[in-house]
C-alpha cells in the first residue's frame, strides 16, 4: 500500500498558536469557531540569514582558494547546469528545464522587447544521487535565469534549518563578479506564499512545451525582422535547453515543486508533532523506524502493529496534534493557475510591456486559499508522515542499509520464520502460476507468476504476498530460482528493484519453495495441474535497526539525533548508518564551517523622519521590504538616498495610485492585483486591507495631481492597460 505523500500537504515552518482552546468544554464547537493553522505562514517568513546550516546551493557552488572557502558559480548557465548535475550524483542528466518568455516572475520585463530571443530558463532537480549519504539535491534545487538582468534566481533547501532559502546570483555574466546573496524572504513570500518553489498547474501553456510558444522561439528573426542573435537557436536550444519539447519536461517540474512543498510539513510534524523530551525522542524514533521499513518495503507498508508505534508515536503524536492544532493545519497552495499569454489563433499580438500583462486572477502575488485543511492526526496523517520521511532516505542509502542488513545476517544467522499454506499450481513448458492461501492464527497468503527455461527460473513476479495478518506487498520480482517438475519441487526468492523483498516489519522474504507429489500431477490440454503445500521463510534480520534508532532515542538532549529539531540526513541517517556500519561517504550537507560568510540583502531602510524624504514615510512600513531593495525589480523606488526616493516615488506616482487605488475595485472587476499584496486567509475569507493603504491612496493622488493638474481617475488611469502607463522608474 502506497500512501500519498502528496496532494494532501505542501508547506513549511509553522507558528504555534490556540493550544489554550483545548480546555473550552465543548471541543468541536470550539474548532469550529478557531481558524486552522497555517502549515507554513507568509505572514512569518522567518529571519532572511539562516538560522543554522546553509542552502544546497552554497554547498554545491564553494571550492576553495588560496586556503579560503570562496563561491565559483560556473557560468554561462549550461555549465551551472551541468555542475549541479554533477553534485546531484545522478547517473544520468537530472534536471528539467523549461522556457517561458512571457512569465510572471519578477524579470518578466527585463527582456522587453527581445521576449521571445531572451526567454527566461526555470531548473529544477529531480533525480536521487548514485552513491548512500551524498547530497540529496532532489526537489531541493530550482533555478531561474533571466539572461538580460545578469540575474540568476535560486531556491534551495537547508537541511540543518528544514526550510527552503531564496538566494540571488548578481552580476550574473562573462567576467562579472556573480556574487550570491540570501535575499528578503518577506518579498519573496508575496508570491511564495508557501516558502517554497511554486509552478503552474497544466497544462503549462507558458512555456515551450506550448508548441505556438516553441514556434515563435525557434523564429530565426526577432519581432522587428532583425537576425537573432543568439547562436544557438540554429541548434535548436537556448542554453542548453531544446526549444520544442513536450509535456513531460513541465510535468516533472511541476511533481518535483508539489513534493518539495510537503517538506517543511514532514519537518514540521517531525519536529512539533511529537513533542520534546524523552517521549518525544521515543515517538521520533518510532517514526523513523517506520519510515526504514517503509522505504525498505519500496513504498508498499510499514509495520503500524508493533508496540512502538501503537505505544511511542501515536498517543504522542495525537496529543501534541489536539494540544497545536485544535481547528487542523491549512496546507497552502504551490500552484497558479495555467495560463496561456498568446492572444488566440489570428489575433495579433501586443509588443512591447503590454505582451507581459498579467490579469489579476493569474498573478502569483494573488492570495491563494489552503489546498485543504488537515482536522485529524490520525491515522492518515500519521502515515503520511511516514511516507514523507521516507522521501528524505534515498534509493542509494536504502539499497546499502539492505545490503548491510543482509551481510549482518549472513554472520548471526537471526532466527527464521517459516509459515506454510496449500497451494494450486498449474504449469507448461514456459511459465507456472500458483495462489496459496492458508488460514489459522498465522495466515498466509501467496500468489504469482514465473517464467521457466527448463527447470531453471528465469524471472517473475509475485502478484500477492501476505504474511500473518500484515498488510499484504504486491508486484514483487522473481529473477532466479528452480522448478523441478520430476522431482516435485520449486524454490525461488522474490526481491524488490534489485534488494531483498521485506515484509512490513523489515524482516526479509528468504525464500518460497513449492513442493507436491509429481504423481498427482493432472494434465488438462497443454496445462499441467496440481496441489501443493507453500512454504515462506523469512529472517528478521531488520532487528539492529529498531536497537540502534533506541540508541539515537536515548541521547539527551535537542541537539540529539531524534530531538526536536529539523529531520537532517546527516544529522539523523549519518549516526544511524555508523551504529549498523552502513558504508557511506561523507554525509551532506549540516556542516556549514567550511563555506564562505553568508551574504545578505541589506535590511530595509529606516522610515526617513526628516529630509526631502519624510513625506513619504508613510510608504516605508507597508511597501518597504520589496521596494527598498538593490534590484530594480520590483522597482525600489524607495531605495537610496532622499533625492532618489522623491524623484522615483514621483515618477511612479499613476503606477502606486493604480494598484493603491484597486484596493476599493470589487475583486472581479480587478485587472491587477492591488497593493501591497494581501496575505491569503487558512479559512479562505477575503483579505482586508491594512488602514493605512487610504493614505498612501491619498499621497499618490495628490502627486499625480500635483503633476497633472487634475485628480487621478482610475477608468480614465487604466484606460490603455497598466502596462501603457509610464516605467515607475525614472531612465
Amino acid at each position: 500500500m502506497r500512501w500519498r505523500a502528496a496532494g494532501g500537504m505542501r508547506g513549511a515552518l509553522i507558528v504555534i498558536a490556540c493550544a489554550a482552546a483545548t480546555a473550552v468544554p465543548d471541543p468541536a464547537a470550539a474548532q469550529n469557531r478557531l481558524a486552522p493553522t497555517w502549515a507554513v505562514d507568509p505572514a512569518r517568513p522567518g529571519h532572511d540569514s539562516p538560522p543554522a546550516g546553509r542552502s544546497l546551493f552554497d554547498f554545491a557552488v564553494t571550492r576553495e582558494a588560496d586556503g579560503k572557502a570562496v563561491h565559483d558559480v560556473p557560468f554561462p548557465f549550461e555549465r551551472l547546469v551541468k555542475h549541479l548535475e554533477a553534485r546531484a550524483g545522478c547517473r544520468q542528466p537530472c534536471a528539467k528545464q523549461v522556457l517561458i518568455p512571457l512569465g510572471r516572475s519578477l524579470q518578466r520585463t527585463a527582456a522587453s522587447p527581445a521576449f521571445f530571443e531572451f526567454p527566461r530558463v526555470v531548473a529544477a532537480i529531480d533525480g536521487e544521487p548514485a552513491e548512500p549519504g551524498a547530497a540529496l539535491l532532489k526537489d531541493r534545487v530550482y533555478l531561474g535565469y533571466q539572461e538580460k538582468s545578469d540575474l540568476v534566481e535560486v531556491i534551495s533547501y537547508n537541511e540543518a534549518a528544514g526550510r527552503f532559502e531564496f538566494q540571488i546570483v548578481r552580476d550574473y555574466r562573462a567576467g562579472g563578479a556573480r556574487e550570491v546573496v540570501y535575499a528578503r524572504r518577506a518579498m519573496c513570500a508575496a508570491c511564495h506564499q508557501n516558502l517554497a518553489p511554486l509552478f503552474s498547474r497544466q497544462v503549462w501553456e507558458e512555456t515551450n512545451a506550448n508548441p505556438r510558444i516553441a514556434a515563435l522561439l525557434s523564429r530565426p528573426r526577432d519581432e522587428g525582422g532583425r537576425e537573432r542573435a543568439v547562436a544557438s537557436r540554429e541548434r535548436g536550444d537556448y542554453h542548453g535547453v531544446p526549444i520544442h519539447r513536450g509535456v513531460d519536461v513541465p510535468n516533472a517540474i511541476d511533481a518535483a515543486t508539489d513534493r518539495a512543498n510537503l517538506l517543511g510539513v514532514w519537518q514540521l510534524l517531525w519536529r512539533v508533532g511529537c513533542g520534546d523530551g524523552a517521549a518525544g525522542a521515543r515517538c521520533r524514533g518510532a517514526a523513523l523506524v517506520a519510515a526504514l521499513q517503509y522505504r525498505l518495503t519500496d513504498e508498499r507498508a510499514f509495520d503500524e502493529r508493533s508496540p512502538a508505534w501503537r505505544d511511542e508515536f501515536l498517543p504522542v503524536f495525537g496529543r501534541e496534534w489536539n494540544a497545536r492544532w485544535p481547528a487542523g493545519i491549512a496546507i497552502p497552495n504551490p500552484d497558479v493557475p495555467n495560463r496561456d499569454p498568446l492572444p488566440p489563433e489570428g489575433a495579433r499580438r501586443t509588443a512591447g510591456l503590454a505582451a507581459v500583462h498579467v490579469p489579476a486572477a493569474f498573478e502569483p502575488l494573488a492570495p491563494r486559499a489552503p489546498l485543504e485543511v488537515w482536522a485529524t492526526p490520525a491515522p492518515e496523517a500519521a502515515r503520511r508522515l511516514v511516507a514523507g520521511l521516507a522521501e528524505f532516505v534515498t534509493a542509494a542509502d536504502i539499497r546499502a542499509l539492505d545490503g548491510q542488513l543482509a551481510a549482518r545476517a549472513g554472520r548471526a544467522r537471526p532466527a527464521e520464520r517459516r509459515r506454510e499454506a496449500p497451494c494450486e499450481i498449474a504449469w507448461t513448458g514456459s511459465s507456472a502460476r500458483f495462489k496459496c492461501v492458508g488460514a489459522g492464527d498465522t495466515p498466509v497468503r501467496v500468489a504469482g507468476r514465473v517464467d521457466l527455461r527448463g527447470a531453471r527460473v528465469a524471472g517473475g513476479e509475485i502478484g500477492a504476498l501476505e504474511l500473518d495478518g500484515a498488510p499484504p506487498l504486491d508486484h514483487l520480482e522473481v529473477a532466479a530460482g528452480t522448478f523441478d517438475a520430476g522431482a516435485g519441487r520449486a524454490a525461488f526468492t522474490p526481491g524488490s528493484r534489485g534488494a531483498n523483498a521485506r515484509l512490513a516489519d523489515g524482516a526479509a522474504i528468504a525464500g518460497i519453495a513449492l513442493a507436491w507429489k509429481p504423481a498427482e500431477a493432472r494434465a488438462r490440454g497443454g496445462v499441467r495441474e496440481v496441489s501443493a503445500r507453500a512454504t515462506v521463510t523469512a529472517i528478521d534480520d531488520f532487528a539492529p535497526v529498531r536497537s540502534a534508532v533506541a540508541a539515537l532515542a536515548a541521547e539527551p538532549g535537542d541537539d540529539a539525533p531524534l530531538g526536536a529539531r529539523a529531520f537532517s540526513r546527516a544529522r539523523v541517517l549519518a549516526p544511524l548508518f555508523a551504529q549498523l556500519g552502513v558504508p557511506a561517504r561523507e554525509w551532506c550537507c549540516e556542516d556549514s564551517s567550511r563555506l564562505p560568510e553568508a551574504v545578505v540583502e541589506a535590511p530595509e531602510p529606516p522610515m526617513p523622519v526628516d529630509g526631502a524624504a519624510a513625506p513619504f514615510a508613510a510608504f516605508y512600513p507597508l511597501c518597504a521590504n520589496c521596494h527598498a531593495t538593490a534590484e530594480r525589480s520590483p522597482p525600489n523606488f524607495l531605495a537610496g538616498p532622499p533625492e532618489r526616493v522623491v524623484a522615483s516615488v514621483k515618477h511612479c506616482a499613476p503606477r502606486i495610485y493604480a494598484r493603491l487605488a484597486l484596493w476599493r475595485a470589487a475583486p472581479a472587476a480587478r485587472d491587477k492585483t492591488p497593493m501591497p499584496p494581501a496575505f491569503a486567509s487558512a479559512r479562505g475569507e477575503a483579505y482586508e486591507p491594512a488602514p493605512a493603504i487610504a493614505g498612501l491612496e491619498r499621497t499618490a493622488s495628490e502627486l499625480v495631481r500635483a503633476e497633472s493638474g487634475a485628480a487621478p481617475r482610475l477608468d480614465l488611469l487604466l484606460a490603455d492597460g497598466y502596462e501603457q502607463l509610464r516605467p515607475c522608474l525614472p531612465g
